[in-house]
Parts: C-alpha cells; sequence; structure tokens
C-alpha cells in the first residue's frame, strides 16, 4: 500500500496535511466564493468548463494538458535517468521525515511534477525547482488508488464515479484551466471529489 503503514491508535489530526485543512469546510466556501468570482470576470467561453461523460474523454483531455505545460516540468518517472545531468526528486523538508504526512509524501514521491528553473543570462536553467504540481493527469490516477484503498470503489463502479465526479471535482480546484493544480491542495481535493470532509487519510487497517 503507497500510504504505508500507520498505527490504528494514531489521531487522524496527527497528520500534518490533515491538521492544515481541518476547517475545509470554511476553507472550500472562501475558496468556492472565490472560483465563483474569477469565472464571474472572465468572457463566458473562457468560463465555460467540458464535462466528459467517459474515461476515455478524460485520459485525451489529460494528454492535451500535457502538451500545454510541455517541457517545463520533471516527472516522476524521471527520477534517476541520465541526461545532462542526473534528476534526483527531493522530498520538501516538510515531509521529509518518516514519522510526518504519509500522504503528502505519496503525492509527491508518485504523482507530482516538479518544476524547473528558468534560464538567465548567467544560468542555463532546467534545474528541479522544488515546486511540485499535480496535472489532470497525475490527480486521476491518485484518486483512482486512493478511492479503491479507502473507499473500496473499484472496477466498473471506480470507473463510474470518476466519469461522474472527477472532472467538476477538477474543474472546481483549475479554475483557470491552467492543467495543473498545486500538490498542496491533493487533501481537499480529494475530500471534495470524496465528498467527505472527514476523509481520514490514514492507511486503513487490513481485515
Amino acid at each position: 500500500m503507497f500510504l504505508g503503514v500507520i498505527s490504528a491508535e494514531e489521531p487522524v489530526w496527527s497528520l500534518r496535511s490533515v491538521n492544515d485543512h481541518r476547517t475545509d469546510s470554511t476553507i472550500q466556501k472562501a475558496y468556492g466564493d472565490h472560483s465563483t468570482k474569477q469565472a464571474n470576470a472572465r468572457p463566458p467561453y473562457q468560463s465555460a468548463i467540458e464535462i466528459s461523460s467517459s474515461s476515455s474523454s478524460s485520459s485525451s483531455s489529460d494528454d492535451e494538458s500535457n502538451v500545454q505545460l510541455g517541457g517545463d516540468f520533471f516527472i516522476p518517472g524521471d527520477s534517476g535517468t541520465l541526461g545532462a545531468k542526473t534528476y534526483s526528486r527531493v522530498m520538501p523538508a516538510r515531509f521529509a521525515s518518516d514519522d510526518d504526512d504519509i500522504f503528502m509524501r505519496s503525492m509527491i514521491a508518485n504523482y507530482a511534477v516538479e518544476g524547473k528553473t528558468a534560464k538567465t543570462a548567467t544560468d542555463a536553467g532546467g534545474a528541479p525547482n522544488g515546486k511540485f504540481w499535480m496535472t489532470k493527469t497525475g490527480a486521476f490516477a491518485a484518486a483512482q488508488e486512493v478511492l479503491a484503498t479507502h473507499k473500496k470503489l473499484t472496477g466498473g463502479k471506480l470507473d463510474k464515479y470518476l466519469e461522474t465526479y472527477f472532472n467538476k471535482a477538477w474543474g472546481h480546484f483549475d479554475v483557470n484551466q491552467v492543467g495543473k493544480i498545486e500538490v498542496i491542495k491533493m487533501p481537499m481535493f480529494i475530500r471534495f471529489l470524496a465528498s467527505d470532509q472527514y476523509f481520514q487519510f490514514i492507511q486503513p487497517p487490513k481485515k
């Protein structure tokens, strides 16, 4: 299991990302108000979000988002690859220790993309900048695993759930349709997608 093993007696609110978002109801209301304001400020054709009716359509949209992102990011699979320089993904200090937030560590290590430094007059750029983002593709893959592990949604039920709710959830967070969101928003995104403000990110006990 990608979230690792945590004692069943470990308090849910001891996890850092959960603690950061324990006031999700208030945060999401503020975020929703901001999203509405931003959407209303744009011309109508920019505010429309296409809701896909199938997983294949969602995958197509994911590919388009990745094309738009171009070569500005390192993907998890790049770690350890050779090139001008070997890329090594470094976990942010706040999530680096073994007793820290396992959920966020998994999102960063397995699903997020990392930004690259910009080219300047004295630097060729292209180095990891320590800023992590979730593309639609990464968020979709993470949602599949988390919903299966924590909500016991698998097979056709999982496919149907994602077909119905994933694009709506993504559109709620990627308001400006840039194809990515900050990785730190993933706890809020999963709670929103699961329609569960008390979603627990600890590893469910084995039965």
